[in-house]
């Protein structure tokens, strides 16, 4: 989004919205106070201080009741302090009195985050329709087109916002999901690859790309792009999960073992990498490992009928029949069809 001056990303990367914070020229010697007030908000807005912000808007707004750019501020400050309804009336406002893109988009962002996907979209073509060189809102409208599984829309708008900002890289990297999505490898690494040219930094476009690798069975690459996703960011515990995936595809079980452990000591509460450690443990032939693994999957899970499909597998192996029949049994109330093979064949039917 481009704006006079400084700009000032609040609400978190969900909605995006951007306040204005270009300062309004004062001119004579008796300065009209909206327009004092208007600056001391943005000043006070660039500080983080909110609430003082919020109340010199309302002041500015109750001296001019036509200050479109307050209403917006006010809007964009609502928005942070949670008054959503409060800040779709001022955004509505300001629409009423100044139809610019910025106004239509920010509206559009409230509404994408309020679940109103048709009425966000329709903002989007609407900031569009006065600037069709709003990045954004190419980007988000191509969002809610992948919302609604309208890949081949999606691809339109991402493809529109990269050619307004070649280095979009979420663009890049969402495009590429909308391709893999619709089976189209090729192009889908091929928007990963740009979106990390854009954004080294871009873990989750480096996973995405060892996700399609792993789809083509192509583990080595798959590991490779895992192993770029943890080196942009260590912390990432999906890619350590997803490299140990690949590790086990592989026939490396201790590998794997190691990446799932990294996984959780990442994060101590991801059910799968517990699961996924147990299947390799499974493999490794290390039962007894493999179900503590599975039951804490399942005491972080209690409905991760895969976990209970798993846990049955290997009381199977240490010759525990009742309880891999009543772990089967779990997971087929739970939606696991291939647990039926197991019941039939293995347990007594009542």
């Amino acid at each position: 989004m481009r704006l006079l001056t400084a700009i000032v990303l609040i609400g978190g990367l969900s909605l995006g919205l951007k306040a204005q914070t270009d300062t309004v020229k004062i001119v004579g010697e008796d300065p009209q106070k909206a327009e004092r007030f208007y600056n001391e908000g943005t000043v006070l807005y660039d500080n983080g201080q909110l609430k003082p912000a919020l109340q010199k808007f309302n002041d500015a707004i109750a001296l001019k009741p036509d200050f479109a750019k307050a209403y917006f501020n006010r809007g964009v400050v609502k928005t942070d302090l949670g008054d959503k309804d409060g800040a779709m009336l001022d955004f509505n406002k300001t629409i009423e009195l100044e139809p610019t893109a910025n106004a239509y988009f920010s509206r559009g962002q409230l509404k994408y985050s309020l679940n109103d996907a048709e009425g966000a979209k329709a903002d989007y073509t609407s900031a569009l329709g006065i600037d069709n060189m709003h990045a954004q809102s190419y980007y988000y409208r191509g969002s809610v087109y992948f919302d609604m599984k309208d890949y081949e829309a999606a691809i339109e708008d991402y493809k529109k916002a990269v050619v307004v900002k070649s280095d979009y890289a979420y663009a890049w990297n969402d495009m590429g999901s909308s391709y893999k999505m619709m089976e189209n490898y090729e192009e889908a690494l091929r928007c990963y690859k740009e979106a990390v040219k854009a954004n080294p930094k871009l873990a989750f476009a480096y996973n995405n790309a060892g996700s399609v690798y792993r789809k083509e069975g192509k583990f080595d690459e798959a590991i490779l792009e895992y192993s770029k996703a943890v080196d942009a960011d260590p912390d990432y515990y999906i890619a350590y999960n997803n490299r140990g995936l690949s590790k086990m595809d592989k026939g490396d079980y201790e590998g794997a073992i190691a990446d799932f452990t990294k996984a959780i000591e990442k994060n101590k509460d991801y059910a799968y990498a517990y699961n996924n450690r147990g299947s390799a443990k499974y493999k490794a032939e290390n039962y007894s490992g493999a179900i503590e693994d599975f039951d804490k999957a399942i005491s972080l899970n209690a409905t991760y009928g895969s976990a209970f499909l798993n846990r049955g597998n290997a009381k199977e192996m240490l010759r525990n029949m009742t309880g891999a029949c009543e772990d089967w049994n779990k997971a087929i109330d739970l939606g696991v069809k291939n647990a039926e093979f197991y019941v039939k064949q293995m347990c007594k039917q009542k």
